[in-house]
């Protein structure tokens, strides 16, 4: 039974904390500085990938035509333009080629000639729209 009573004993000493400088020794532990090395290039590289990756911006798009391939696939990954309508999609990406695009359900935009590894074949984004709302977007070969 445990007494409040002060007792003559004396206090068991408390373990000592290990100073955070420990934490951080790597001197003598090479599987430490490795992963050290490998996590901090991961962070690196996954962060110049984001900043350096082309995403769409309708600045971009309008002001370069030949270049609007860099964004494809962005606008594919990220379904951009999913359930937006007919004059929304006017507003983002401008007039498609097809002169009556109003009775149309498909316009197609010219992005320009893809890097050699696509054969340098001429693409298009074409955007699928049903009851006026687009249901998908995808790059199909230019018909021109």
């Amino acid at each position: 039974m445990i007494s409040d009573k002060p007792t003559l004993d004396k206090p068991l000493p408390k373990n000592k904390r290990k100073p955070l400088k420990d934490y951080f020794d790597f001197r003598n532990n090479q599987v430490n500085q490795i992963g050290l090395i490998l996590f901090s290039a991961f962070i690196i590289s996954s962060s110049l990938h984001y900043f350096f990756e082309n995403r769409f911006s309708e600045q971009r798009w309008k002001q370069s035509p030949m270049g609007r391939y860099e964004m494809l696939d962005d606008i594919i990954e990220r379904n951009l333009f999913i359930n937006d309508t007919k004059r929304e999609v006017i507003k983002q990406l401008g007039y498609p080629k097809e002169p009556n695009y109003n009775e149309v359900n498909q316009f197609n935009y010219y992005v320009g000639e893809r890097d050699i590894y696509d054969n340098g074949d001429i693409k298009q984004l074409s955007i699928i729209f049903k009851n006026n709302r687009v249901i998908q977007t995808l790059i199909t070969p230019s018909k021109d």
